[in-house]
């Protein structure tokens, strides 16, 4: 195999790993995946994964980082773009859900593990994890009397709302289609935070 062929081979066995690490980090906890456990789920020795990544705290802040970049995006282009902050939880509330159900092991990782976690590093350079990045903008919401929720308690009522309804419709709890339970939740969380009137 020529250079250019061994390079490709590396790069899909990596990306093989972290998505066999991401199952399972998702589904038995970072405590109960061992480097094993990843190596016969993509089907390589454990030294295969060493060259790769040295340890497994090493493998999940590389799956945090991934995570945390594609969600940090979403925020970017479809919710901090809106202007005012009903449509900005609409938007949040949306792109939250359609994440959480197109990319379940993502989201159950990041929800579970990381949501809110915050690096000291991170922070000094201006960077955040996605649940402190919606924390900040609720509490700017929050200053300005926009919400009349404080913003602790809103990042919980929306995280949690989407959260809760991921594990009800995953465990096939609900018959009503994602876009129901997306409409439905956007409503109740509206309301709550006082962004919409009460029936």
């Amino acid at each position: 195999m020529n250079g250019k062929g061994e390079n490709i081979e590396i790069l899909h066995t990596r990306d093989r790993i972290v998505q066999s690490a991401l199952r399972l980090f998702s589904r038995k906890g970072f405590r109960g995946t061992t480097i094993k456990d990843i190596a016969q789920e993509v089907g390589v020795t454990e030294g295969a994964i060493y060259r790769h990544f040295e340890s497994k705290e090493e493998l999940m802040e590389h799956i945090t980082e991934k995570i945390a970049g594609e969600i940090d995006l979403l925020l970017t282009e479809e919710v901090l773009s809106k202007e005012g902050i009903k449509e900005r939880v609409e938007a949040l509330v949306e792109s939250l859900a359609c994440y959480a159900f197109n990319n379940p092991d993502s989201f159950r990782y990041m929800a579970v593990f990381h949501l809110l976690r915050e690096e000291d590093e991170e922070e000094e350079e201006g960077r955040y994890l996605p649940g402190i990045k919606i924390l900040h903008m609720l509490k700017e919401a929050y200053s300005r009397g926009e919400i009349n929720v404080i913003p602790e308690v809103a990042l919980s009522i929306v995280t949690g709302t989407i959260s809760r309804l991921f594990e009800i419709k995953e465990m096939g709890l609900t018959e009503v289609s994602e876009e129901g339970l997306i409409d439905e939740m956007k409503r109740v969380i509206l309301r709550s935070l006082g962004l919409a009137p009460d029936l």
